[in-house]
């Protein structure tokens, strides 16, 4: 059980104001018009949905963003006249439900049951509903009839008429129920990540690409390395074999950079932790120095353009542009902990400024507002425009490294007492050594006071609540759970934002702009919750997994609740999809945002989604087993003389990491929860090859100084396909056991 402690007294210090355009969005949705847009309005039904495979939609009534009705083809809308039920608004020309069901129809039920919740309207439920109602009783109703023979017997009032109700029965794949653990020990999350893989790769085939949106090609590239599949590797290289030649510039604000830089960061660094591939090295390093010039100073945000190339535009007369946002700089943050991992430069100024952005923003609850909290700051007038700070040796937009060292006369250029958010600039003089200063063109310097938190030293006492676009919430775990590296005040601060994710589930579909990019990272960062915490999340989004899912490959993009939700705009399949395979394909945690740990143990357990160097040798059974009993035998000896140690692994039968205990008797091994007292024993011929392989790697890291023990690990890890994994232990093993073993193999 963690220790709880309340936010410290200093926090205060970091309270101010939100960026300004943050303001004006919340006071729009907070009007009457922003709720009629939801509530009343046509809303987004009246939207143009983009996409290859929906162009139909479009094409037939010119506008259509509605809601997809699983497998059966159907696209409806929810109505303030019928807010329990779906009414049909488009059946696609080649689908189980063509010819059965039929424009403004409205489907009250399946099965028999009929609809009974309504869905509740308003941006003022957000974080609590979702598309709540007959969205959801609609997928339970789906998935029993999945889970049978797949006959779905709706329910339909035909043109809306009640009094001539009837019963159409739709034929859908019988795939089968997802099984209460889901994604873990479930036949249907396995297909169906498979499945959804497959279609990605397929869309790259027709397209040649995964488009232009930096999330969508990024989410597609990390969802296929992430399934472990060897069968997407010649996709996967190839696409990488680009990254390596690029460069990146804090200077360049052409378009909106930042978003593609940080995506890039993310997929390069799962990338080398998988392969080591040196040849994204310099891509990295470039990267690493961009964002370290593009982070805000006096918030730890990112804007769509890095700060030094804003700063070179105001300072040529261009306007300053939108503000510093926290979702970009945590992405970005989650990229730079996978290059600190990798032992690669890691932007360690910036990195730590944005830890310290999240570290006095976050809610007792774990949310993230759109910014951060801004830390006090001013831009100052030198009386001698050659005078201290000097102008940065780098340029306008880069810091002055000697800071306020021997300034001389100034101005307050601002903030004035003219200005509503005025507050005091004493500390400037007062705090000279610890402020920031950059330059921004001629006479002007922003100085930025230094108001660096408290860390933490317990951890936080959640309040139970959900979040609002819980996207923020979710990178912020992930960045601190993945670059804490052992400290514990990022470990505390990861799982008050992993504990909000995971309280969020009913918010699913309320993330601001692109509604689909909270649903991926909202549900990775629920993926570092509590196992009983993220059970409840999974099973509060599990509709969307049933009816997203489209009649003829992948999912589609579902209208967000959010009133400025873009997803439409491109209306790409491709996104969506890649986000479900992302959520489930955490049962394999094979990359670090999936839940790939960097213990000792675990960190060489790296993807088979990355091919090996050397092609694998065969064993036949007979001496597999022969390694199997030498395996026990070892797990029983390191049993019976205490060297047991504490080395988390995940085997087939958890759904969480476990460490093994003990071998129990001659024919099971028991294993501990990390969090708990909890012990589970398994038959050991009941173990997969890579339970064995883990286990093998648990006895090779205890008895380090055990040739034999090397040896027998390198062979397990063979035995899985895993040359890159097993090569490194023959050569711990020495050349006389090497042999030994290379007489099993064929």
């Amino acid at each position: 059980m963690r220790s709880k402690r309340q936010y410290p007294k200093s926090w205060s210090a970091c309270t101010a104001l939100i960026p300004a355009c943050a303001t004006l969005l919340m006071w729009f949705s907070s009007t009457t018009v922003g709720r009629a847009v939801n509530e009343k309005g046509d809303w987004p039904w009246n939207l143009k949905l983009s996409g290859y495979h929906d162009a139909e939609v479009a094409e037939a009534l010119g506008q259509g963003w509605f809601m997809n009705v699983g497998p059966t083809g159907i696209r409806a809308r929810i109505t303030h006249e019928h807010p329990k039920y779906l009414t049909v608004k488009y059946v696609f020309k080649k689908c189980p439900a063509a010819g059965l069901i039929k424009i403004d129809d409205i489907i009250v039920g399946a099965n028999g049951k009929k609809m009974n919740v309504a869905h509740t309207f308003g941006r003022g439920s957000r974080g609590r509903s979702t598309w709540d109602g007959p969205m959801v009783e609609m997928a339970k109703l789906i998935e029993e009839s999945q889970g049978k023979d797949g006959k779905l017997d709706l329910m339909v009032w035909p043109g809306g008429n009640q009094q001539q109700e009837k019963v159409v029965s739709v034929k859908i794949p019988a795939v089968g129920r997802f099984s209460a653990t889901w994604p873990f020990d479930c036949k249907r999350s396995d297909q169906l990540m498979i499945e959804l893989c497959d279609f990605i790769e397929s869309e790259h085939k027709r397209a040649g690409q995964f488009e232009n949106n930096v999330h969508t090609h990024g989410s597609c590239v990390l969802a296929l390395m992430a399934s472990g599949e060897k069968k997407y590797q010649p996709l996967i290289r190839n696409i990488l074999s680009d990254y390596g030649k690029r460069r990146y510039d804090s200077t360049n604000g052409d378009g909106f950079p930042a978003w593609g830089q940080v995506h890039d960061g993310i997929v390069m660094g799962e990338y080398y932790l998988l392969t080591k591939d040196s040849k994204l090295k310099p891509a990295m390093e470039s990267l690493a120095d961009c964002l370290n010039d593009s982070v805000w100073p006096e918030t730890g945000g990112l804007s769509h353009r890095p700060f030094a190339a804003i700063q070179r535009r105001m300072a040529a007369g261009g306007p300053k542009g939108y503000g510093a946002m926290a979702l970009p700089a945590g992405l970005g943050m989650v990229a730079l902990s996978l290059f600190k991992e990798a032992g690669l430069p890691y932007a360690e100024p910036s990195y730590q400024r944005i830890h310290e952005a999240f570290l006095c923003s976050v809610g007792k609850n774990g949310a993230i507002d759109y910014g951060y909290n801004i830390w006090d700051h001013a831009v100052i007038t030198l009386a001698d425009k050659n005078g201290s700070p000097k102008n940065s040796k780098r340029g306008i937009g880069f810091e002055c490294l000697e800071g306020l060292k021997g300034i001389g006369k100034y101005d307050i250029f601002w903030p004035t007492k003219a200005d509503k958010r005025y507050k005091p600039t004493d500390w400037i003089d007062r705090e000279a050594e610890t402020n920031r200063v950059f330059d921004m063109g001629d006479n002007k310097r922003l100085v930025v006071r230094n108001m660096s938190p408290k860390e933490p030293k317990t951890a936080f006492t959640h309040d139970g609540n959900a979040v609002d676009h819980h996207a923020r919430s979710g990178v912020g775990a992930l960045a601190h759970k993945i670059g804490n590296a052992g400290n514990p005040s990022w470990g505390y601060l990861g799982d008050l934002m992993a504990e909000g994710c995971a309280n969020s589930g009913k918010g699913l579909m309320d993330g601001h702009a692109s509604t689909h990019m909270h649903v991926l990272w909202g549900s990775l960062g629920a993926a570092m919750a509590e196992p009983k915490a993220f059970r409840k999340y999974l099973d509060e989004i599990k509709w969307w997994m049933i009816m997203a899912q489209t009649h003829n490959g992948g999912f589609v993009i579902m209208p967000g609740r959010d009133y400025a939700s873009t997803d439409h705009a491109y209306g790409t399949r491709n996104f969506p999809s890649a986000c479900a395979a992302l959520i489930l394909s955490v049962k394999e945690k094979k990359l670090r945002i999936t839940g790939a740990t960097s213990s000792k143990i675990e960190s060489s357990k790296a993807s088979s989604a990355i091919p090996s160097s050397r092609a694998a040798r065969t064993m036949n059974e007979e001496k597999i087993k022969l390694l199997d009993k030498a395996l026990f035998d070892a797990l029983a000896e390191i049993s019976h003389n205490g060297e047991v140690e504490v080395l988390p692994i995940q085997i087939s039968k958890a759904h969480a990491k476990v460490r093994f205990l003990t071998v129990e008797n001659k024919t099971h091994v028991t294993f501990q929860a990390l969090q708990s007292e909890a012990k589970a024993s398994f038959a050991y011929a009941d173990l997969t090859k890579q339970d064995r392989a883990a286990l093998a790697r648990v006895v090779a890291e205890i008895r380090t100084n055990h040739p034999e023990a090397q040896a027998m690990a390198g062979a397990y890890q063979e035995i899985c396909g895993q040359t890159d994994l097993a090569d490194p232990y023959y050569k711990k093993a020495g050349e006389d056991f090497t042999k030994t073993i290379n007489g099993f193999f064929e």
